[in-house]
């Protein structure tokens, strides 16, 4: 019995432990990537703008989760934009365009499970010496919740590989001819 009550003891203690650390975590998290291509700004800006190409250039397709669905909503490009989608794999959410400078920045609102996780971000669209310079970037607040926050320590590597992915592709898109 005694056995049993200093393990109790200590798993409450280590549970304990692992909750005030993650409340010490950043309540904030950004997620940046950037590709240089030879494409034109304005081309880049229109397949950005469309999300109805979205599902030939992200990570986020068919490929990565077959049960994806998605649907679309408001103009067919730029601010007011909504494409929301559901899938097995990649859940249920909706990305919106919020505000637009054609063609050097893209603004959006992304939403995961109906609300329960939001943030912002944007593209941008730069040209200088080596070509134009396209820029993805996103970021959140992440609450008092200390679970969110030890989550928050890995969101560059968990969105950073698919941003990755996803500039290289449209990268290959924008150059074809």
């Amino acid at each position: 019995m005694k056995l049993f009550i200093r393990f109790a003891l200590t798993a409450v203690a280590v549970l304990l432990l692992v909750i005030a650390a993650g409340w010490l975590q950043p309540s904030h998290y950004q997620v940046e990537r950037a590709i240089v291509t030879q494409a034109k700004p304005e081309k880049i800006y229109g397949i950005v703008a469309d999300l109805r190409t979205w599902e030939d250039w992200t990570a986020w397709n068919k490929e990565l989760d077959p049960t994806i669905t998605r649907t679309f909503s408001g103009p067919a490009s730029g601010p007011g934009s909504v494409m929301a989608w559901d899938g097995k794999k990649t859940g249920q959410g909706e990305f919106k365009f919020t505000d637009a400078t054609p063609p050097g920045k893209l603004v959006y609102a992304l939403s995961f499970e109906h609300g329960k996780y939001l943030s912002t971000g944007a593209f941008t669209i730069e040209t200088n010496p080596k070509g134009t310079v396209v820029r993805w970037s996103n970021e959140g607040d992440l609450g008092m919740n200390p679970i969110s926050r030890w989550m928050g320590l890995f969101m560059d590597r968990l969105m950073g590989d698919d941003f990755s992915k996803g500039l290289t592709k449209l990268k290959e898109r924008a150059e074809a001819k």
